[in-house]
């Protein structure tokens, strides 16, 4: 049975995203939140091999602190390494059956990781493509965003240019950025709000946004890619190539 309807499964497939409207309820949402906050509250504390990426000093000291985010963590590695929750997290049955219909029945793990836009946020990342740093054999891979704190325009939100992943691979710079003006027209920002999912292509063409409130905006980040798209660029996260569905189903151990 399909977790997607059709009109769904045929706007994924038109314009390379697609958003699930409160597919995580409030409870659910709560407890990631939770989670979350051990992570960034404290990062030492956190398993070895989860990586924090941090704001520049300089930057930071001009924003207000968030106490639910005092070292301004901006980027979590390895997320699936962080404890149980986390673990399970990345694994979510429904969040699968969805991916098996955007991208096939044979589905692996990718990577998972978390983006944090602490209060003042001044995102650095432009018009881009998740393919050139994430290359396969085949452009077979689409990430999930949970979405922890509502976004819109000026808060973290993401915007996507719909249908760019039919185009294929854009032309880009050394530092894999899209020039503004290569992009036609604006693009839709993904105004998100806590509990929502986002589905994207890994060729769609999209940008982050600035986070111009006093709070941090957290979403969670989990890319998955078909068994057939063979690793090109030596993936070196955590449960890389993980088999998580076969013919649409579930594994089971031993069978």
């Amino acid at each position: 049975m399909q977790a997607l309807t059709p009109d769904q499964k045929r706007f994924f497939d038109e314009n390379g995203y697609l958003l699930l409207e409160q597919f995580y309820s409030p409870e659910e949402i709560a407890e990631a939140r939770r989670q979350m906050a051990l992570l960034l509250r404290d990062p030492e504390a956190a398993r070895p091999r989860v990586r924090f990426s941090y704001e520049a000093p300089d930057e930071a000291r001009v924003w207000p602190l968030d106490p639910e985010n005092p070292r301004r963590v901006w980027m979590i590695m390895d997320t699936p390494l962080a404890g149980d929750w986390w673990f399970r997290q990345f694994q979510e049955p429904r969040l699968l059956d969805v991916l098996v219909d955007c991208l096939g029945p044979n589905l692996d793990f990718h990577n998972g990781k978390a983006r944090i836009k602490p209060p003042g946020y001044r995102s650095h990342q432009v018009w881009h493509q998740d393919w050139p740093y994430e290359r396969h054999s085949l452009p077979e891979l689409a990430a999930a965003l949970t979405y922890l704190d509502d976004t819109w325009e000026g808060a973290a939100t993401t915007t996507v240019l719909p249908g760019s992943h039919l185009r294929g691979e854009w032309p880009h710079d050394e530092k894999n950025a899209i020039p503004d003006e290569w992009v036609d027209g604006p693009g839709v920002p993904l105004c998100a709000r806590a509990g929502d999912v986002a589905i994207l292509h890994v060729l769609t063409v999209h940008k982050a946004g600035h986070n111009e409130t006093g709070q941090s905006r957290s979403c969670i980040i989990n890319e998955y890619k078909t068994h057939e798209a063979e690793d090109r660029w030596g993936n070196p996260c955590a449960f890389a190539d993980m088999p998580l569905r076969r013919g649409g189903r579930p594994l089971r151990l031993g069978g």
